[in-house]
Order: C-alpha cells, then structure tokens, then sequence
C-alpha cells in the first residue's frame, strides 16, 4: 500500500453488459481472470485507496463482492441505484452524502493500469482532474470523450477540437457536486457532462496526461477481448532479455491467457516448474555411451522450465494473486532446479565419456552456487523482497558508480548470469553435443560472481520496488 493525498474513491457500478441474449451487471463480467468490479478495486487499493463508495443497481454486485476473500479486508460503502443506472450523473449525486474532500471516479466498465491513477496525483488537485491520452497517441482505444486543451493542461471544453481523449477515469472534489446540483427547469440533475464542462469554463478541470499507461472499455464482448489483449501485453518486464522477450515471454503469455480463467494458482504452476527441472536433470543423469542424447533432451525440458517460470509472476500480476510467500517460493525453486540440473548432467557426461572429472566439476560449482545463493537470502531478507532484483552489484547500483570500469565490465558480461540466456545457450550446446563447453562456461561464470561477490558484494537495488503483499 501506497500513501497518496486521495484514499477514497467512487466506483459506477451500475451498467448492464450484454451477453447473448441475457445481461449481467459488468462489474461482474470477467476479464483477465477476474471481475471487472475486483479489478477496478484492487488497482485502486494498490495504489493507496482505503475506503470505496461503490454505486451498483443489482445486489448481486454485492454478494459476489462480499464474498471475495482478496476484497475482505477493503472498506466499503455500498449505494443503491436501480431507478437511474444508466445517470451517472445521478449515481454520483447518491454517493454524495458518503464523500469528504478528493476522490477518485472510476466506472467499472473498462481496465486501467496503476500509472493512469499516478498521472492524476502528479500535478495540483483542484476541481477535477481527468486522466486523458493526447490524440496522437497511436492506436488509442475507444474513449468516451475528447477534450480542447488550453495552455497544455487546463480543459478548454469537451468535445470541439479534439487534442485529447478521456479515459473515464478522474479525480473531484465538492465543486463537482455543486455543478451537479445546478438543475435544469425540470429540475433533473443536469448530465455529468455539462457539469465537467461548466467546471471547465472556470478554469478548475486539469488535463493530466497518461503518457504509455493503458486504459481499455469494456462494454461489450468485443472490447472485452481488445481489454484481455491489453491486460496481457501488460505482463511484460523491461528486465526481460533477449531470449526472454522474443521466446520465452511469447510461450508463458500465451499459457497465461490460456490460464487466466481457471483455478489454477501461481504457486502450482512455479512447483510444476520445479518438476520440470527436477525431470530434466534425472533425464540427462540417464545419458550413457550408448544413448548420450539423454543430455540433450534433459536440456530441452530445463528450458521448457524456464519457459514455465514466467508464467507464475504473469498470473500474480494479472489477478492480483502476488505474496511475499510465492515470491520466495519463486526464488528458491529457480535455484534448486538450476542445481539438480548441473548435478545430474555432470552424472551424465560422467558416463557418456567415462571420466569422473566432469561430475565433480558439476557438483562443485553447484555447491559453491549454493553458498552464493543462501549468502544473497540473508541480505534478501533484510530488503524484505524474495526476488533476486532486489539486489544489485556494487558497482551497478546508482548512476556515478554505473559508470565505473568494473561496472562497464559486468553489464557486458552480465547477460550470462540471465536464466533466460544461460538456459537457452546450455539447450544449444547440449543439442550440438558441447555440453562440456557448457560446463566450463557455467564453472567460469560462477566463479567470477562469488570473485565480484567478495570484492564487490550485492546490496539493495536503489530503485527497487519491493512487491506489495496479497
């Protein structure tokens, strides 16, 4: 949990999705695994918003809130609307007695990311701030309204001359409500619209824009799918290499989206992963000089693994299922599946060339493996964050000490310390029957690492942002 100056929001919860023949409420359609309804709060709450006015038209939105453990420790104020869902004008104004100063307005009925709430708080907040991408942005998705811009920030009107596009999401204060109150002859609450726009034309709507945060709608299945697309792209790392962004990342994206709406869990999948590895290296362990082409198969299953092991984060992220406890879970059988790996292969190679070296080469460098990695637990401990990221070499932590020669040095060769790279050049080496090249490279490369570890030990990444529980 983050601490920001608005820790309350409304959520519109009262539009109807079709499905076929028969509508639900769309708080409750699913969309990357979970509710729409679960999502919107969820980002929220990761983002520092503690209590929730949630405006809803069935009470079957209610119920199915209620019952989600992941939402039991959120605090919430339930609104009744079924008279008017399709006002949100109106759905506001029922929020109204429940609210005290900022707050955050989101519909349910679309998908935004964390960075479109920061883009909201990043300047003064006053009047209301809406969270809009600039109309040259490329591929934009459906919006509900453009907007004229005035002196880059400030809402010259909606609609007109179209310099930005809303993405529905936006924070306000009481001036909104008394824009609202002003009533038409009839006296109907006027549209939410008008009210934004006469706030406007004092000056009190600011334009924060969102940059290469993304936002989808979803009302209708085919925006629910565009949505699913977003949500899915959304799940890659800056930190991926080369191997890991262009095969990897494109298996586990996919198994993710295949996933996504089962029961399946991010802890199964890293223990299945462990599997995997713990199958590989008694399959290359299996190698003689009569079937040598059991290391070559151990080594496809080892990057079979790895292609496993982004799978467990992208479901952590994707439906909020991340923990402290499945970090460390993640951490440790990344480990021991790298050690029984070199272990069994070095009893394989042991076999095929009837020299014994090769094994006690393999088992060494796993032990020493073991030490450096039960050496980087103890400080991961102190970071309170089970990811290796958590901690970098002395020499590449901050930006003077980036630019010293050794660091130089380690970000060149840096890259063979990637499980994405290592994997994939041992799978390579084993189908071309040079495995023991492999071995000598993986003994070389530990052995610097435990040389730079004594010299220039790991310590807290900087910028590290550790994973938030849930």
């Amino acid at each position: 949990m983050v601490n920001t100056p608005i820790q309350q929001a409304v959520l519109l919860a009262t539009h109807a999705f079709a499905r076929g023949r028969r509508t639900i409420p769309t708080a409750l359609v699913r969309c990357g695994g979970i509710t729409l309804l679960k999502r919107a709060m969820l980002t929220l709450a990761r983002n520092g918003v503690r209590r929730f006015v949630i405006v809803m038209a069935d009470t079957e939105v209610r119920r199915a809130a209620e019952a989600d453990k992941q939402l039991a420790g959120l605090e919430v104020v339930w609104v009744h609307n079924a008279e008017r869902p399709a006002d949100d004008a109106y759905s506001l104004f029922r929020a109204r007695p429940h609210l005290r100063g900022e707050f955050f307005v989101a519909p349910v009925d679309r998908v935004f990311s964390g960075d479109v709430l920061k883009a909201l708080l990043a300047g003064p907040l006053e009047g209301a701030t809406l969270a809009v991408a600039k109309a040259d942005r490329p591929a934009l998705p459906p919006a509900d309204q453009t907007v004229e811009l005035h002196l880059r920030d400030r809402v010259a009107a909606l609609g007109g001359r179209a310099d930005a596009c809303t993405t529905g999401v936006f924070t306000a204060d009481r001036s909104l409500f008394d824009a609202l109150d002003r009533r038409d002859e009839g006296g109907e609450l006027r549209p939410l619209g008008e009210a934004i726009a006469e706030l406007a034309t004092h000056g009190t709507v600011r334009a924060a824009d969102i940059g290469d945060a993304w936002w989808h709608p979803v009302r209708n299945t085919l925006e629910r799918q565009a949505a699913q697309a977003v949500l899915i792209r959304s799940l890659r790392k800056s930190v991926d290499g080369l191997i890991a962004r262009h095969i990897n990342r494109r298996f586990s994206l996919a198994a993710t989206r295949l996933l996504m709406n089962t029961p399946v869990r991010p802890n199964h999948v890293t223990a299945f992963s462990l599997l995997v590895s713990v199958a590989a290296a008694v399959t290359a362990a299996w190698a003689t000089a009569a079937s040598p082409w059991w290391l070559a198969v151990g080594a496809v299953l080892w990057q079979l693994a790895s292609m496993l092991d982004g799978i467990d984060g992208e479901l952590a992220r994707l439906k909020f299922q991340g923990s402290k406890l499945g970090e460390w879970f993640d951490t440790l059988t990344d480990d021991v599946g790298r050690f029984v790996l070199f272990i069994g292969s070095g009893i394989g190679v042991a076999a095929v060339t009837g020299q014994p070296i090769w094994m006690h080469l393999c088992t060494v460098t796993a032990l020493l493996q073991m030490a450096l990695a039960i050496n980087l637990y103890r400080k991961l401990i102190k970071t309170g964050s089970g990811s290796h990221y958590a901690l970098a070499w002395q020499g590449n932590n901050g930006a003077q000490a980036r630019d010293s020669k050794g660091a130089r040095f380690m970000q060149r060769v840096e890259f063979l310390a990637r499980r994405d790279y290592y994997v994939f050049l041992w799978m390579l080496l084993a189908m071309g029957g040079l495995i023991k090249v492999g071995i000598i490279i993986n003994t070389a490369t530990t052995l610097c690492i435990a040389a730079h570890e004594l010299l220039r030990p790991r310590q807290a990444r900087e910028e590290f942002v550790s994973l938030p529980p849930g």
